[in-house]
């Protein structure tokens, strides 16, 4: 062998040519998710909100204007859609784009649901020019699915994009199915979509728990469907009928049936794992003159309700039975429940309409800051928000957006979910 022969190496490569780099093994790459989050940013846009907040410690009296920001994403029928408490009592809402040039473009307040922190602007025509908007997931995300959060929170001016994983699948404490994630949500981050990793929507930022880490709450796609689906408009955009609030069957807590005993007390047949007892009935809910307090609910729709008061969801996974009744819309639809009363099972048929409460809970939907002069003597309504007032401890969550007065930094307001 000659030694030009022997300077070459394995495979005909010479001492003095470089070799060629080898293709490193690795996981194969996949642009799935981030197609879906890159298409979704020009889908979502800032909100500049003036509100004037109403004043229940002294309803005689105005409050300041106050600026905030939020964040809002476009749906089908040019539809911008946010959270309630992001344009509740506003005065003015603007709406700037992600894509094209940055102008803000004045906006319309066109249904409201606070019971669901839900709500529906119009904009100028010309903010939709070459817009594209976001759809909506059917199926409720599963535990460990991973999620983007999207939109405008405190920090900065540009958009931002957190992601997380689905912790867990609960209800509120109206009955309402909410989505814990573990994505950072901070203020402004309020009304933002968060997208799976098809790039569909499933869910809406709405709030954070306070004293906590990394809880944050979404409220599911399927709600927002719900909540669109009972808007109607006429022709000229004046809005015919829109949504009423929570589905409820009007019958506040139960307790829970674990215990033989009280089974036995209320003479259920052996075997039987299932039901609820019921503690009170609502004079003025959907099942006043229907059932009857030690009335056990066992079934809602053909779905057995469990001793701990949880029905199926999944595989390995329960909700509160409330479920089964908020998911109907109220004014609308009907269920079918089975009861046990004096020994013996009953079926009945209830109208859901939603509860009705001698303290009125939310402003703006069945609170309202009036007072009357008699006598010499100023007389307020009681209410909630205006017991929030004379004490504050009694707010426990956070809606994300930002709230600037004045020249104050960002804070984020306190809203209160106790009864």
């Amino acid at each position: 062998m000659s030694e030009s022969d022997a300077e070459r190496s394995e495979g005909g490569q010479s001492r003095g040519e470089p070799r060629p780099k080898r293709p490193r093994a690795g996981p194969k790459r996949t642009s799935v998710d981030t197609r879906g989050v890159s298409a979704g940013t020009g889908s979502v846009c800032k909100l500049f909100v003036r509100k004037a907040p109403c004043n229940f410690a002294d309803p005689w009296r105005k409050h300041s204007q106050q600026s905030s920001t939020g964040t809002g994403f476009l749906l089908e029928n040019r539809w911008v859609v946010t959270n309630a408490h992001v344009v509740h009592r506003a005065v003015s809402v603007l709406v700037r784009p992600t894509t094209g040039n940055p102008v803000k473009y004045n906006a319309r307040v066109v249904a409201v649901g606070l019971p669901c922190d839900l709500a529906v602007l119009q904009v100028d025509e010309a903010f939709w020019k070459n817009k594209e908007s976001l759809n909506l997931s059917r199926d409720i995300p599963k535990l460990d699915d991973n999620v983007t959060c999207i939109g405008f929170p405190v920090g900065g001016e540009n958009i931002s994009v957190t992601r997380g994983v689905v912790s867990r699948i609960d209800v509120n404490i109206d009955g309402l199915m909410r989505i814990q994630i573990d994505a950072a949500i901070n203020p402004g981050n309020s009304g933002g979509p968060v997208l799976g990793a098809h790039g569909l929507v499933v869910g809406m930022a709405s709030s954070i728990l306070k004293n906590a880490s990394n809880i944050g709450y979404i409220i599911p796609s399927q709600v927002l469907e719900q909540f669109i689906s009972c808007i109607e408009t006429a022709d000229d955009g004046a809005v015919r009928s829109c949504y009423l609030g929570t589905s409820s069957l009007g019958i506040g807590r139960v307790q829970t049936l674990e215990s033989p005993a009280l089974r036995r007390r209320l003479k259920l047949p052996e075997g039987c794992t299932t039901g609820v007892r019921l503690c009170r009935v609502f004079p003025l809910g959907s099942s006043a003159q229907v059932m009857q307090e030690d009335d056990v609910l066992l079934e809602i729709d053909g779905v057995e309700i469990s001793q701990d008061a949880t029905v199926p969801l999944r595989d390995n996974e329960r909700i509160h039975f409330g479920h089964l009744v908020t998911k109907h819309i109220a004014g609308r639809e009907k269920v079918k429940v089975k009861l046990w009363r004096d020994s013996a099972p009953q079926e009945v048929e209830i109208s859901l309409k939603p509860d009705r409460w001698l303290v009125p809970r939310i402003d703006g939907y069945d609170a309202a800051a009036e007072y009357a002069i008699i006598g010499g003597l100023v007389f307020i309504p009681l209410s909630h928000p205006w017991a929030e007032l004379k004490s504050p401890s009694l707010g426990t969550f956070a809606p994300c957006h930002s709230t600037r007065t004045g020249g104050e930094p960002h804070r984020a307001e306190v809203k209160g979910l106790e009864r």
